[in-house]
This record gives C-alpha cells, sequence and structure tokens, in this order.
C-alpha cells in the first residue's frame, strides 16, 4: 500500500471573502458547506476552510509553493511562521489512525472533507494555545509583584495598555471559539461524523480546549487584577486631591484667622 503526504497550513487569520471566485479562475474547484475544495490533479486535493486553514491530499510540494504564493494576496493579518503539521494516509478495509498514519475506508471527497475538518480544528487550536501560552507568560511578572511588593509597578497608561492587550487576546479566542466545536458539515453528512470524533480523540482536541479554557480564565483574572489596580490608584488619585484642597482650605482660613 503507497503512503501518501498529508498536510495541514494555517497561514492566517482567515481568507478573504471572495476567496472562492479568485481561486475558480485559477483551478478547478467547489464548495461543500464551509469547505472548499480545489482540484489540482488526479488524487491531488486541497480543501480550505476560510478561517485561515488548508488541508493538503498528496500535493506534491511545487505545487504547494505554488498555491501559497497563489493565495498570499487572499490572506488576512497573515503569520510570518504558518502554523503546518504532517500526516501520513493510505487506504485500507478499515477507517484508523496509528503513529500518525491514517487508514482510510473510503475515498470520497466528502470523508476526506470530514477528516480535514478535525485537522483544521486541530491548527487553529495550536494558534489559540500558543497566544494564550505567550500572553500569560509575558503577564506572569504582575501577580508576582503584588504577591511581594502588594502593588503593581505599572503606570496608569501602561495599565491600561495591559488590560487592553489582555481583553484583545480573550476576546478573539471567544469570538472564533465556535470553530472548535463539531462543525454543521455533519448535520448533511452524520455517516463521517465517526471518522470525525476518531481524529479529535487522536489529536486530544477536547481535552486541549479544556486546559484553553483554564488558560482563558486566568488571563479573566489577570484582568480583575489590572482593573482592581487601576480602580485603587484613581481612588488614591482623588485621595490625595481631596487632602490638598482641604489642606488649602485650611491655610486659606488660618491665613483669614491671623491677618485680617
Amino acid at each position: 500500500m503507497q503512503t501518501k503526504k498529508l498536510i495541514s497550513y494555517l497561514t492566517c487569520e482567515k481568507f478573504n471573502n471572495n476567496i472562492f471566485q479568485i481561486i475558480e479562475d485559477r483551478y478547478k474547484c467547489n464548495i461543500i458547506k464551509d469547505a472548499i475544495i480545489i482540484n489540482i490533479k488526479e488524487d491531488e486535493q486541497i480543501i480550505l476552510f476560510k478561517y485561515g486553514v488548508f488541508i493538503c491530499w498528496n500535493i506534491e510540494f511545487e505545487n504547494i509553493k505554488f498555491f501559497l504564493d497563489f493565495i498570499k494576496d487572499l490572506q488576512i493579518n497573515s503569520f510570518k511562521k504558518p502554523i503546518i503539521e504532517e500526516f501520513n494516509y493510505l487506504f485500507d478495509d478499515e477507517f484508523k489512525i496509528n503513529l500518525d498514519t491514517i487508514y482510510l475506508s473510503d475515498s470520497s471527497t466528502t470523508s476526506k472533507i470530514a477528516i480535514s475538518q478535525a485537522l483544521a480544528q486541530n491548527v487553529k487550536l495550536q494558534q489559540f494555545e500558543e497566544e494564550v501560552q505567550t500572553t500569560i507568560e509575558n503577564n506572569s511578572h504582575i501577580p508576582l509583584q503584588l504577591s511581594t511588593t502588594g502593588k503593581i509597578k505599572l503606570t496608569k497608561k501602561e495599565t491600561s495598555k495591559k488590560i487592553g492587550e489582555l481583553f484583545l487576546v480573550k476576546t478573539k479566542i471567544n469570538l472564533h471559539y465556535d470553530l472548535l466545536d463539531t462543525p454543521e458539515f455533519f448535520w448533511e453528512y452524520p455517516q463521517y461524523e465517526n471518522q470525525y470524533e476518531k481524529m479529535v480523540k487522536y489529536l486530544d482536541i477536547k481535552s486541549r480546549v479544556e486546559v484553553l479554557n483554564k488558560k482563558v480564565e486566568i488571563i479573566q483574572e489577570l484582568l480583575h487584577v489590572l482593573g482592581d489596580e487601576q480602580k485603587h490608584k484613581y481612588s488614591s488619585f482623588l485621595e490625595w486631591i481631596i487632602i490638598i484642597l482641604i489642606a488649602f482650605e485650611i491655610i486659606i482660613n488660618l491665613k483669614d484667622h491671623y491677618f485680617n
């Protein structure tokens, strides 16, 4: 049995809404639900999802390079370094996954879409995992400062910027969270959901999503800490203004009392 390459690429946040019309001018392609199927050669397909992912089924490297160059202007917020995951696949009597090799019992395009859905979620989840982990690591000094000094050594402007950065990451994850749910594709093709579920289990997606949720909760806690610190600094600022105004009034009264 001949083993073939199956490569997932996540190159950007999302693709241009008109990507199908543009690709259609260059390649033979069609759409099934949320997947764009691009036929390169016989037994060579690219399955593309608008959230920045495409899956290459048995595509020669030169054709992948050409396709990457072709879509570079169709990408929104492209990444400096794409996320790439490689598998092998071949055809067998029974569907299974073992040691990063997928054994397909069905060579149909719909079967490939079912597998591609899980592979696309895998690299998208990896993007979220890396962004959240980087955010937590970059802000790990905040609770440490608070525990050792009792305060956060940030100016009001720096605190506001940190709140903005954390809020953007949290909002981005929440807005795209539905991408990690079971795709609507399986409402119309339920016979392929079992293959998808086996891929999801192999890729450990559900437990990784749970870990991601806990890390997003850490970001939420950091937001609360910074928000409380900002309120405290503002309250302290107001208190000092009140103290200065009272002191000024006392001085004026004393001046009036002794000099008039």
